[in-house]
């Protein structure tokens, strides 16, 4: 991940990451998008973190999922409460939370996971753009950070680049 250093950079990483998932997306057949994932099991082909991802609607609803995480967070430190990124009975295990987030939606379409992806993103823009660069870019700013920056935060529920890494692992693994 490139070490952004101004809040245009990370928007504009953050965009068009977003922007390229969705391109990767609308190339998707309607075969390929319902698919299930055939290789979720492998940390390999896709990494632990994205394990209980079983199918494109999973994958989104992962993201989004991660990304209400980030906006309860900032809204703790902004009301003067912050608490840890991750609720506490997941510090330690959070694939434990990963799968319980994705089980929570079995019953989501994939369209409405696109949108409620597409609007937890649009938060994560107007999160980080309330965000002054040195807010953004301190290391520890906010104690809850620790020795991170939030912008580290922001890039960390916005991980785009992997979950296209995942569409293309799977579009090539039905091609087989």
């Amino acid at each position: 991940m490139p070490n952004h250093t101004t809040k245009q950079e990370l928007l504009a990483a953050m965009n068009d990451g977003y922007a390229q998932l969705n391109e990767q997306i609308a190339k998707m057949s309607e075969t390929e998008a319902a698919s299930p994932f055939t290789f979720a099991a492998d940390p390999k082909k896709c990494g632990v973190r994205w394990q209980n991802d079983r199918c494109l609607r999973d994958l989104l609803i992962h993201l989004h999922e991660w990304q209400l995480l980030m906006s309860t967070f900032v809204q703790n430190i902004r009301e003067g409460h912050p608490k840890d990124y991750l609720p506490d009975e997941y510090r330690k295990c959070y694939h434990e939370m990963d799968k319980i987030l994705v089980e929570k939606h079995q019953n989501t379409s994939l369209e409405e996971a696109k949108a409620l992806l597409q609007q937890s993103h649009e938060e994560m823009l107007h999160l980080a753009e309330s965000f002054s660069e040195e807010e953004l870019f301190t290391k520890g700013y906010y104690k809850v950070t620790y020795t991170t920056t939030m912008a580290a935060y922001f890039l960390s529920v916005t991980p785009y680049g992997q979950a296209l890494k995942i569409l293309k692992t799977h579009q090539k693994s039905l091609k087989k």
